[in-house]
């Protein structure tokens, strides 16, 4: 595969296209021996050049620089290292002991040439390389800086369809971890699932409509090589997981399920339909009967909801499956918690027939660590909201840790689900206070989210009181120990200033600079101070912020206010294709 060295890249003033710097010599074909090479996912700026204005590459160019040259590491994201206690931070040094080469489309692929065969060209022989592009890089960088002047942002790059192949085909690779590059100076591993919205690749927006089937095959390959490799390394767990989950990985792509790949399986049973489909779902899952619990903790109940299977569930319910069993461990890699409901798997998925065969077999609503509308809220589930509102679930519940379900919305960004639980009940104004806050801590910090919220009421100059005797309270004396102790990791930073925080100071500390803009527009305080008696500028000290945000911490509005109306204006951002 063609790559860049990391020196050539900082040294770039402008974007040239693969035949170009082909031309000059200044591609590497990879061969393994040159040292480590990382994946860059970006959404294109304009339709006929990724970057035309290099205000992305620049963000790039000085993200390498810093870990090039800084020390330290790459932090963890919050829910990573919240959900997934065997990941690790990535020293610096990682990326110095050896020279890095990078995989960036618009260097990597030729773009100016046409078959004129009708054949596929090397182009199109590129796009069906991917996921070997992918599995060859060590590193895996999404470049999602938030640019005011064509709003792009992590939630523009989390549509883009490309890019979510692109982080589907990492996710379901061995390493599976990867790199948010927010800015400069802030980037973080995101480790599991949750950790970033998940979407199917088929749902998401594409300039070109026929990228689309296109891309169904490829990933269908990956699947499949994903389910034999499960096979070959006796991970049945992992096995179950991915081939399950085919319905969500394949939704809105014109492919089928991988199948039949645990030979033995005797078609000609004479078995009624129910037991036919039970027996064939237990066999390819090397299951021996519905209520085994593998090492992983999980029962086949709990696999056929990540699958979504109405017809599957129903007959495994008939035969003796428990609707209210719950799992027995957590998966971190998918974000899955110990105590989870094969109710909340299916809430989790978009799954909501299964869903609504489980509660008419009467699965609880309400699990140990909270409500299954949580699971929901999660996944941006606003259909499983309805339906579970419609089935007697409190829109007001709140989990072990005190959250409602509409601040787990906005914490993840999930803005079809926060509508749902806002048509379904009133909030008070403490409640969507702490929403908004939520939302800047994580996923959600965005000017709409700003604009809505405020709307009803909540108090932009929010402060987070934090109780030391509950359950939250006490996790984060731990971690704010951690902190002062030296490990500065993001959770542990966080929970040393959470009391106090306002949504303006969890903004700039989670580098959500568009919601920052939003925020300082509907009139935030720059004076108030948090348990450690930092201001809002105080957090911005060290980090890479844009100019509008510089002048809004210094008191000027007018630039926070000319972004938060343009990022109002365009939503989620004016489409561009992303293409290879």
């Amino acid at each position: 595969m063609y790559t860049v060295s990391s020196e050539v890249l900082l040294r770039m003033t402008r974007i040239q296209p693969h035949e170009e710097l082909k031309a000059l010599d200044m591609l590497i074909v990879f061969d393994g021996t040159q040292g480590k090479t990382g994946f860059v996912s970006h959404q294109w700026a304009a339709s006929h050049h990724p970057d035309p204005d290099m205000k992305q590459m620049k963000v790039l160019q000085d993200a390498l620089r810093h870990l090039l040259l800084d020390t330290g590491v790459v932090p963890l994201d919050v829910s990573t290292e919240a959900a997934v206690l065997s990941a690790k931070a990535i020293s610096l040094k990682a990326f110095q002991l050896e020279p890095l080469l990078l995989w960036y489309d618009y260097f990597s692929c030729p773009q100016l040439e046409r078959s004129t065969s009708g054949g596929p060209n090397d182009r199109g022989k590129a796009i069906q390389s991917i996921p070997a592009y992918i599995g060859k890089c060590h590193f895996f960088f999404g470049l999602v800086p938030f640019m005011e002047d064509s709003v792009l942002s992590p939630s523009s790059w989390g549509q883009r369809g490309w890019c979510r192949m692109e982080r589907v085909v990492r996710e379901i690779s061995s390493d599976h971890i990867w790199i948010l590059v927010k800015s400069a100076t802030s980037l973080e591993i995101v480790g599991a699932s949750l950790s970033f919205p998940m979407s199917p690749v088929g749902t998401g927006i594409f300039g070109v409509e026929d990228d689309r089937d296109k891309l169904g095959p490829v990933l269908q390959s990956v699947v499949r090589s994903k389910l034999r490799h499960c096979l070959k390394a006796r991970d049945l767990p992992a096995y179950r997981r991915h081939l399950n989950l085919q319905p969500f990985y394949f939704r809105g792509l014109t492919v089928e399920c991988v199948e039949d790949l645990v030979p033995g399986f005797d078609p000609s049973l004479s078995l009624d339909p129910q037991a036919y489909i039970v027996a064939k779902f237990l066999h390819e899952n090397g299951l021996r009967c519905v209520r085994e619990v593998d090492r992983a903790g999980w029962t086949a109940l709990h696999y056929a909801a990540l699958g979504g299977n109405a017809e599957l569930l129903a007959a495994l319910l008939q035969q003796g499956a428990e609707p209210n069993r719950r799992t027995a461990k957590d998966e971190p890699n998918l974000g899955v918690a110990i105590w989870t409901s094969a109710l909340d798997l299916a809430m989790m998925y978009g799954n909501n027939d299964a869903g609504q065969v489980l509660i008419d077999a009467g699965a609880r609503l309400k699990g140990l660590l909270g409500p299954v509308m949580h699971s929901a809220a999660v996944s941006d589930n606003g259909e499983g909201i309805r339906l579970l509102c419609a089935a007697g679930g409190d829109p007001h519940g709140r989990s072990l840790f005190g959250a409602p379900a509409l601040a787990i919305a906005c914490y993840f960004g999930a803005v079809a689900a926060r509508e749902e639980l806002l048509s379904h009940a009133v909030f008070d104004a403490p409640t969507l206070s702490y929403a908004l806050f939520l939302g800047m801590v994580f996923r959600g910090g965005t000017a709409e989210s700003v604009h809505r919220l405020v709307n009803l009421r909540a108090d932009v100059n929010f402060q987070w009181r934090l109780s030391c005797a509950s359950p939250l309270g006490f996790i984060f004396r731990m971690k704010s120990a951690q902190h002062r102790l030296g490990r500065a990791m993001v959770l542990s930073e966080l929970a040393y200033h959470f009391n106090g925080m306002t949504p303006l100071m969890a903004a700039v500390f989670s580098s959500q600079y568009e919601g920052a803009a939003g925020l300082i527009a509907a009139g935030a305080s720059f004076e108030l101070t948090n348990c450690r008696g930092w201001t809002a500028a105080d957090f911005a000290r060290g980090r890479t912020v844009p100019e509008f945000l510089v002048q809004g911490l210094a008191g000027d509005r007018s630039e926070c206010r000319r972004v938060a109306r343009l990022a109002l204006s365009a939503g989620a951002g004016p489409y561009v294709e992303h293409k290879v």
